[in-house]
């Protein structure tokens, strides 16, 4: 009897993920992609992060977050990794707010959208789980909230993280139209965090890596006769250093991160000391990098490759929205161009966090010597920049009129053409 249990326990679950996978797909999404930042929401943005910006914490207070509808819908949307292919919306009410999500499948007869809705309810200062459903398939809440509980639990034993925020909140409480969500600040625990922020970016384990990429970089630093240099010259030597330190059966993923981190750091003119004990040696001699003859390209490109492999494209296309919708209010104006090397160092992260063989066939073409600006950043001619927010409205109205997602698509089509980050031919990879 003893042995006939695990196996009927074994038939029942799969049996419970069969339902849940028959029941959970549909042929249509439940939430449309979700609508794109506008200037409306830049001020309501900077405010909220110069309300709760941690460098301000100078002594332990009770503060409030307050989150609108809006606000939960856009950092759902940002915060989710581009690869998972989401959609997602939040409808807040005076009791708490219900979660809808779409994941889009690949194509199969039983449709290809796995639809999910959560009923959450605020009570006693926290939240708590009402209602679950997967499709058409309605799980029950008795066995899923211990579920949930055993997840939190073991978080907050194994991550020292988690167990940090977590024990910062001390309340939620659910509006109309706003979560509010209260916390206690504490510059020691801010502290902390940064240094946890510090470690998660430059784990120990990646030490060596960037110490070797640093190197190179001084190595190659003091063989150029100019100050001046193209990114593409620096490229090839750095990816056939990767390529060479993965070998057969190293990390083409690991080696590639932190080639784009040390290389981020160096192009913003920022100490790599600071983030991993490096030797003691002369001051190193920068260079000013730059790309189709601009170092601002090169600083978008690479930012965007950085925050890509370190929080995600969703994250990185979200900032370099934010940025040029900024620019757009008083700054340089909204640029194209910029966007554009956005969008190449974000497909750059891509293929390098990708398959192991989509990481090893990136660190063979960037290491082709021959490799040129044009192989993997696209030509920026024509491409608006300088737009002031009022002509931006005027042409563009918003990230989501017909005129901008017409130059989106340029911007897509002039980066497909890219050797560099095509795919590979059928039966090479």
């Amino acid at each position: 009897m003893t042995r006939v249990l695990p196996v009927l326990f074994f038939v029942l679950l799969l049996s419970i993920l069969g339902l849940v996978t028959v029941a959970g797909i549909d042929t249509s999404p439940l939430v449309e992609p979700a609508s794109r930042l506008s200037h409306q929401d830049l001020e309501p943005i900077k405010q909220l992060l110069r309300r709760h910006d941690p460098r301000q914490v100078k002594k332990q207070e009770v503060r409030s977050l307050s989150l609108t509808e809006r606000d939960l819908n856009l950092l759902l949307k940002y915060a989710a990794p581009h690869t998972l292919n989401t959609s997602s919306r939040v409808a807040l009410r005076p009791d708490g707010m219900k979660v809808l999500l779409t994941f889009k499948l690949p194509e199969s007869a039983l449709g290809n959208y796995l639809n999910i809705t959560a009923e959450l309810s605020g009570a006693d200062g926290g939240i708590h789980l009402e209602r679950l459903a997967v499709g058409r398939l309605s799980l029950p809440v008795w066995l899923i909230e211990p579920l949930l509980l055993q997840v939190h639990r073991a978080m907050l034993a194994r991550n020292e993280e988690y167990r940090t925020v977590a024990g910062a909140i001390s309340s939620y409480r659910f509006y109309d139209d706003r979560l509010v969500i209260e916390y206690q600040t504490d510059p020691k625990l801010v502290e902390r965090l940064r240094q946890r922020g510090k470690v998660y970016l430059f784990p120990e384990a990646d030490t060596q890596r960037i110490l070797a990429y640093h190197q190179e970089l001084v190595r190659l630093s003091g063989q150029s006769a100019s100050p001046h240099v193209s990114l593409g010259r620096l490229l090839p030597p750095l990816f056939q250093l990767a390529a060479s330190r993965t070998g057969e059966g190293g990390d083409p993923q690991a080696e590639n991160r932190a080639l784009l981190l040390t290389l981020m750091l160096y192009a913003m003119g920022k100490n790599i000391g600071q983030f991993v004990e490096v030797p003691r040696q002369p001051p190193v001699h920068r260079l000013h990098l730059s790309v189709l003859g601009r170092h601002d390209l090169v600083q978008h490109y690479l930012v965007s490759a950085a925050l890509t492999v370190s929080a995600g494209s969703g994250l990185a296309g979200a900032m370099g929205e934010f940025k040029e919708l900024d620019d757009s209010r008083g700054g340089t104006g909204f640029s194209f161009a910029d966007l554009l090397a956005d969008r190449a160092g974000i497909r750059l992260a891509e293929m390098a966090m990708g398959t192991e063989s989509q990481a090893r066939l990136l660190q063979q073409r960037m290491g082709d010597s021959a490799l040129l600006e044009t192989d993997f950043m696209p030509s920026i001619k024509d491409l608006p920049e300088g737009i002031m927010e009022l002509e931006f409205k005027h042409r563009y109205q918003d990230l989501d009129s017909k005129n901008y997602r017409m130059i989106e698509d340029e911007i897509e089509l002039r980066l497909s053409r890219c050797k560099v980050y095509r795919p590979p031919e059928p039966g090479t990879l």
